[in-house]
């Protein structure tokens, strides 16, 4: 049977179904936006395979669930998901040092090795330096002294704990920036 991707509903019903050829044409389309988006963020095709994986296996949960309506592309959910999933990882790897840390961090300390933890804690540390108020207190709020988004919001004058929650993504975007920019600095330095 000839199944088309495009057609919404019936992939659904095939996906729904168990239909492991429908997974196949899923993974065929999707894996590669996929692995190109962890390729970019520091991971492997290895580790793209099974954020994706993981990523199918929610979708097909979803979809298990009589009362899950998906409000969106499949496309859109399994990048999102998969999206998702990269960026609880890379969260789970990082690990953000104290403010004093900080304060005492030089680019001269920075060394750039694929498997030297303290080479990329230099790197980290050297972002968060550059990374201003108020995203260096909210991430140390958040992740070194474990506060809730509504404790968060009350401490920093936040109408709620929604927009505090929207600052501390703005700040790790901004974070993720300065450091990948901070490691390719001094790479080509080193080069």
């Amino acid at each position: 049977m000839n199944k088309d991707l495009n057609n919404e509903k019936e992939l659904l019903g095939y996906i729904r179904s168990g239909d492991s050829d429908s997974f196949k044409l899923l993974y065929k389309k999707m894996f590669p936006v996929v692995l190109n988006y962890i390729k970019q963020n520091g991971g492997s095709e290895e580790q793209a395979r099974d954020i994706f994986q993981d990523a199918m296996v929610v979708f097909y949960r979803k979809l298990q669930d009589d009362t899950f309506e998906l409000t969106c592309k499949i496309q859109t959910f399994l990048y999102s998901v998969s999206r998702n999933l990269w960026l609880n990882e890379l969260k789970s790897r990082i690990v953000i040092a104290p403010q004093e840390e900080i304060k005492d961090s030089s680019e001269e300390d920075i060394e750039v090795e694929d498997n030297d933890v303290r080479g990329r804690v230099a790197i980290l540390n050297a972002s968060l330096q550059n990374l201003g108020e108020p995203c260096a207190t909210i991430l140390k709020y958040y992740y070194v002294e474990n506060l809730s988004m509504q404790e968060i919001s009350k401490r920093m004058s936040y109408t709620n704990a929604e927009n505090a929650k929207n600052q501390k993504y703005k700040c790790l975007v901004r974070l993720k920036k300065l450091f990948f920019k901070n490691a390719s600095d001094l790479i080509s330095l080193e080069n």
